[in-house]
């Protein structure tokens, strides 16, 4: 795995992880639904179709 990609999935989990973090608190506030379940669907997002995205590309590559 190049470097740079490497990175960026690094990164990208990480923001995933922020993401969830940020739906928990959400949910544990009591804010609005709508809010907690756009962060956890963008946290998913991060965290599994970007990064397994990247690995796809980068051996078919």
């Amino acid at each position: 795995m190049s470097d740079p990609v490497m990175w960026f999935t690094i990164a990208s989990v990480f923001f995933g992880f922020l993401l969830f973090s940020a739906a928990f608190l959400s949910y544990s506030y009591g804010r609005s639904q709508k809010l907690t379940w756009t962060l956890f669907g963008i946290a998913v997002v991060f965290i599994t179709i970007i990064p397994v995205g990247l690995a796809v590309g980068v051996s078919a590559g």
